[in-house]
């Protein structure tokens, strides 16, 4: 919130609500803090309001910065004030600056953060500080019991009596609206500041031993608090004020000037006001905290604050006005009130007479002035000028403030005990008593004789309803009577009983209140009922009167409460199920709050629209046009900011650092009528999506923030729904760790990627390295094998070609040829082999390739027709998963050749993404099975090829059958393609 807006508000409140002086003080709201309700420390000597809105309390150990709620230490604000100082004095200048006397450690300054002390070294006179006072042109003087120090521009001069000073020991001091400033100590001598030193005049109302000990400049008047009573210094001429004209004591320890006038006076027996030369008191058996008061300050919104020796006393207007003993009533024992057509207000009471109310004062009646008995039960206006007063002993009949007539069985009553009185519209006066109604006329009492024979029993309540129809409530049910017949008002045929208190509305509309049953409402014949459960605050209605504003007001067990008519009358109609009351609380008045039972009217609505009722406790009234608080919505400010556990300024925490994620707002609402039902709302925008609802709890929490711009948002509304919608707001930044960030991540991803692609490089290398070696090793095979084996064979087979030559016998040299033939085809297979092993690399390099060229060598020197059906080459298989791959395909080309006499034999290679697939296929004469599902023993091939296929992972089928050719198969998964 802006700081300067919060400034206009706060300063706004200065006109916006005071006490009303016309109130005695007894009828303030009063409060008190103690130790009990978190108080520091229980004596107050000084109270001083800064600007802001805050309530600065001094006391014998620290100063305390008070909200309404929360006691807060100096030490816990400005993080170097001094602890456990005695606090004598609190003063805020022009500049905002708050000063601070103490009892022994000098004058301190809080300004911002800073704090600055200044004592005996720094030129004071003294550490001892008693009172302060900021003058127009921007100096401060400090009251010491060595003189009188004034402080300019960071410069103490110090003056004593060479100067003029009454005393050296200066207890108070202040300045007249023109610049004159007065100072008073320990004699009754007055000093004068006349711009270059002082001139004192003696006081002539108090003895010459007397001390000043408060001083209070007020226009053209100068009050001094002595030790021997109040003066009023005017036009030279002084006025004395002491008990003797009801002043609580004659010490007086502080002053202070309300914003109409009033003087506030602070004694050593309480406290007393001065308004219009007319003094009002309150001690501390009306309630306060403790006798001695040290402090008395008026706040901003007119709440006086009275600080004593134990405990903060806060005394304001409350919506309702309590009228008890305290305030002139002759007993708190209430009973029927009642305004007469002459505007005088009478207040009936059990068992102290009958009181009159002239607007400020009660004045009473009793059985020594004419009443039949104390004990007034029932009051109304008669047909004529006069009043009716029923007791238990009979009826009295006042006119002009006096008993005129009394009435009792003897003038026709039929009981002497009166329960109700009730004037119809026709002016006839009724009295109901215990044994039965009779009416007033012609200066008796009559009793109709249906109702003399038929209403016998006591009677609680008398109304009329819009037809003209008496109405009668007893324990039985409540009657009718009309032209002289009697009938019985009946809902849903069951009687009504237990109606205490009938009202016809404006409309004509007749409401009773019931002992335990709710309310009823009699509407053209008919009776609706409304209870607790439908919205109803209490059962027990006692009385009920309306207000300009539709509401009726009702009294209860429970106190008081209003409910609009129109709620009440669509509820009836079936148009809503449920309404709402609105009670009184007696939290605002800090009193019981239960209305009496038994009287009539308990209610009674007075011609200005205030209404009065009668309690356990005294009258309550209440003007249902004010309620509503005429004050300004509550400041809102936020004090101070927790980031994981460590307390900061709201200003301090615009950037955060990375993890400081768990926060903690605490704020506050700076008004005092109502504090603890201030509620508030927040919202933390840019995390939150609505605003939450705290209620009156003045923290917020949050944990595990992420990174981000925020901005923290509270505002408030006081007790009558009166809301500052603009409230107090900090904004900060949280930054984020590095891995939070919004590079983070794609960076990962990038760095991801390389890695994956250095790792797939890397694989290629190492297969490449690995089939590079297989390469050399199958070279290294093929020059060994063909530098041994094959010429090896190929020296013996020229031999056995010679020796065959020269041998003679046809058959050996047959065998021998033989011989030489197997040995010529070992010798090919050899060299098959050796060129299997040097399969070209390039373009046409590849499984396809070297499959083509192997099966080609396999059948170029026989007459067999070769197809080869070879697709793409798979690639990034393995070199040891096409060796293996080769060797199988070789093996049964091979097979086909030898075995099967086959004419065509076809290869076919086919190769996918997800499997390689190969076969070799002939037409040849093919073999039987052996009964186990295994081919014949000695064929060690295929026992070969399988053992293969099993190594890299493939599926080897043979499908043969006799006569009908052989198929070999071979597939291998992509699972198994890069292994």
């Amino acid at each position: 919130m802006n700081r300067g807006l919060l400034l206009l508000m706060v300063l706004s409140l200065e006109t916006a609500f005071g006490l009303d002086p016309n109130r005695t003080l007894t009828q303030y709201v009063h409060r008190i803090w103690q130790m009990q309700q978190g108080l520091p420390q229980a004596t107050i000597s000084a109270i001083w309001q800064t600007q802001d809105g805050y309530l600065w309390l001094g006391t014998q150990s620290g100063l305390v910065r008070f909200d309404g709620v929360r006691f807060t230490s100096v030490e816990n604000v400005y993080r170097n004030a001094p602890a456990n100082i005695w606090v004598r004095e609190i003063l805020e200048d022009s500049n905002h600056t708050l000063w601070v006397g103490t009892n022994d450690a000098g004058l301190i300054r809080l300004e911002n953060d800073r704090v600055t002390t200044y004592s005996t070294k720094n030129g004071l006179p003294s550490d001892t500080v008693q009172c302060l006072v900021s003058t127009r042109n921007g100096d401060l003087w400090a009251c010491t019991p060595e003189g009188l120090a004034r402080t300019t521009g960071g410069t103490v001069q110090v003056y004593g009596t060479g100067q003029g000073l009454g005393s050296n020991n200066v207890r108070a001091a202040c300045e007249t609206g023109d610049g004159t400033l007065w100072a008073g100590g320990e004699n009754a001598r007055l000093s004068m500041w006349n711009g270059t030193g002082f001139i004192s005049r003696q006081l002539t109302s108090v003895p010459g031993d007397a001390g000043v000990r408060a001083l209070r400049c007020s226009g053209d008047v100068l009050w001094i608090g002595t030790t021997s009573g109040l003066i009023e210094l005017k036009d030279g001429h002084e006025r004395l004020f002491t008990v003797k004209n009801e002043l609580a004591d004659n010490w007086v320890l502080c002053l202070a000037v309300g914003r109409d006038g009033s003087l506030w006076i602070g004694t050593r027996n309480g406290f007393s006001r001065v308004r219009n030369s007319e003094v009002d008191t309150f001690r501390p058996q009306d309630g306060l905290s403790q006798s001695t008061v040290y402090s008395l300050f008026e706040d901003r919104e007119g709440s006086l604050w009275v600080g004593t020796k134990h405990g903060l006393n806060q005394f304001l207007d409350g919506r309702a006005g309590p009228y008890t003993m305290n305030e002139g009533l002759p007993s708190n024992d209430a009973g029927p009130p009642l305004q007469d057509r002459r505007g005088k207000i009478w207040v009936g009471t059990l068992g102290a007479g009958l009181a009159r109310f002239d607007g400020r004062r009660f004045s009473v009646l009793t059985t020594a002035q004419g009443l039949l008995s104390n004990s007034i039960y029932a009051l109304s206006e008669d047909g004529g000028d006069g009043l009716g007063a029923g007791t238990d002993h009979g009826l009295n009949r006042l006119q002009d403030g006096r008993v005129a007539q009394t009435y009792t069985t003897a003038q026709g009553l039929p009981a002497n005990q009166i329960r109700s009185l009730f004037r119809e519209r026709s002016g006839t006066l009724w009295v109901g008593t215990s044994a039965g109604p009779a009416a007033f006329e012609n200066g008796k009492f009559l009793q109709p004789a249906v109702l003399q024979s038929s209403m016998r029993d006591p009677i609680l309540a008398i109304g009329e309803d819009r037809d003209r129809r008496l109405l009668f409530a007893t324990s039985r049910g409540v009657f009718f009577y009309s032209g002289g017949k009697i009938g019985e008002l009946r809902q849903e045929n069951a009687p009504l009983r237990a109606v205490d208190a009938f009202f016809l509305d404006q409309d004509g509309l007749l409401w009773m209140g019931m002992m335990g049953g709710g309310l009823r409402l009699l509407d053209r014949g008919r009776v609706f009922s409304y209870f607790t459960r439908d919205g109803l605050f209490d059962n027990e209605i006692y009385g009920i009167a309306e207000d300009n504003q539709d509401r009726l007001w009702m009294a209860c067990s429970k106190g008081i409460f209003s409910v609009p008519r129109s709620d009440l009358r669509r509820f009836a109609a079936g148009e809503i199920k449920r309404f709402n009351s609105s009670p009184y609380s007696p939290t605002d008045a800090l009193r019981v709050i239960e209305c009496k039972p038994g009287v009539q009217p308990a209610v009674a609505r007075m011609l200005g629209g205030r209404i009065w009722f009668s309690t356990i406790q005294g009258l309550i009234v209440l003007d249902p046009q004010h309620l509503q608080r005429n004050v300004p919505p509550p400041p809102v400010v936020i004090e101070e900011v927790t980031v994981n556990g460590e307390r900061k300024g709201p200003d301090v925490i615009a950037k955060l650092p990375p993890g400081q994620k768990n926060l903690e707002f605490r704020y506050t609402g700076l008004s005092f009528l109502a504090a603890g039902r201030i509620t508030f709302r927040y919202m933390l925008e840019g995390y939150d999506k609505d605003w939450i609802a705290a209620g009156t709890r003045r923290e917020a929490f949050y944990t595990n923030l992420p990174s981000g711009h925020f901005r923290f948002r509270v505002t408030a509304c006081n007790s009558d729904g009166v809301c500052n919608e603009t409230g107090d707001a900090v904004a900060f930044a949280l930054a984020s760790h590095y891995y939070q960030r919004i590079w983070f991540l794609p960076l990962c991803a990038v760095l991801v990627g390389l890695a994956i692609l250095l790792a797939y490089q890397f694989r290629i290398r190492r297969l490449r390295e690995q089939f590079s070696l297989i390469l050399t090793e199958r070279n290294r095979i093929a020059r060994e094998l063909h530098d041994t084996l094959m010429q090896g064979f190929s020296g013996i087979t020229m031999e056995m070609q010679a020796l065959a030559g020269r041998m003679r016998s046809p058959d050996e040299r047959t065998t021998l040829e033989e011989i030489i033939r197997d040995a010529g085809a070992c010798l090919r297979e050899t060299r098959r082999s050796v060129a299997g092993l040097r399969s070209p690399e390039g373009p046409e390099s590849g499984l396809g390739a070297a499959i083509a060229q192997a099966a080609r060598h396999i059948t170029e020197a026989k007459n067999i027709r070769l197809k080869l059906k070879l697709g793409k080459s798979p690639q990034g298989l393995p070199a040891d998963v096409e060796y293996n791959l080769l060797r199988i395909v070789s093996e049964a080309v091979s097979n086909s050749v030898k075995h099967s006499g086959a004419r065509v034999i076809e290869v076919a290679l086919n190769s996918t993404p997800e499997v390689v697939r190969l076969s070799v296929k002939d037409d040849g004469s093919g073999f039987a099975r052996e009964g186990n599902g295994n081919v014949r023993p000695g064929h060690y091939g295929l026992i070969g090829m399988k053992e293969r296929a099993t190594q890299i992972g493939a599926d080897l089928q043979l499908a043969s059958e006799p006569g009908r050719g052989t198929t070999v198969s071979v597939v291998l998964p992509a699972s198994e393609n890069h292994k």
